[in-house]
């Protein structure tokens, strides 16, 4: 999922404050009541700013979610040369895990899949860059990972990702298994295994 593309706004430069206060409301809203409770009409009444305003910014509350569930740029740190693979995938597996158990993340990415079901052209929309840089992202440390000679030369960067962010994604999104303390652990192990050189 990725940050929507808005109509820019006319006129007078968009305020950073009333982005952040739209943004803030949005998130409460989505913690405490899911993707129903966040309607334009809600967000205009607790934030006292008109709804034209929020238009302006997205079309529809399922741009609005995207963003939030999207969360920017993937920045996963680079640990691979430094602190070994078993750290870079941790350091991964933590970063999805925790973001998705986010009441506010979460209760957004599962209005938006369940909102753009069947419609493939306002998921391309909302996805294709979100999910295009952060296949990149995963498929960089691979590749770095494979060069050194601490990733089987076989292992598919783009499998990897499909293992790795839907056992995530599923577990802190639709399991109705709570997560186990020490369940990142335990998934950063059985990566690490698959990807150990023959």
């Amino acid at each position: 999922m990725t940050p929507p593309t808005a109509s820019p706004a006319r006129g007078r430069p968009r305020s950073q404050d009333t982005d952040r206060r739209l943004l803030d409301a949005a998130r409460d809203m989505l913690a405490e009541g899911g993707y129903d409770a966040l309607t334009f009409d809600a967000l205009s009444r607790a934030t006292g700013i008109p709804r034209s305003m929020i238009y302006r910014r997205w079309p529809t509350r399922t741009h609005l979610a995207n963003m939030i569930a999207s969360g920017g740029d993937v920045t996963w740190p680079e640990l691979l040369s430094t602190r070994g693979l078993e750290a870079q995938i941790s350091a991964l597996v933590h970063e999805v895990l925790e973001r998705y158990r986010r009441p506010d993340i979460g209760a957004a990415a599962i209005g938006v899949i369940a909102a753009t079901q069947g419609n493939r052209d306002l998921q391309r929309e909302l996805q294709t860059e979100a999910e295009t840089n952060a296949r990149r992202a995963l498929a960089a440390i691979v590749a770095r990972g494979q060069e050194a000679g601490l990733i089987c030369p076989k292992a598919n960067a783009d499998i990897l990702f499909d293992m790795v962010i839907g056992t995530l994604l599923y577990r802190a999104l639709f399991s109705l298994e709570n997560v186990p303390e020490g369940y990142a652990e335990q998934v950063t192990s059985q990566i690490i295994a698959g990807l150990a050189p023959a």
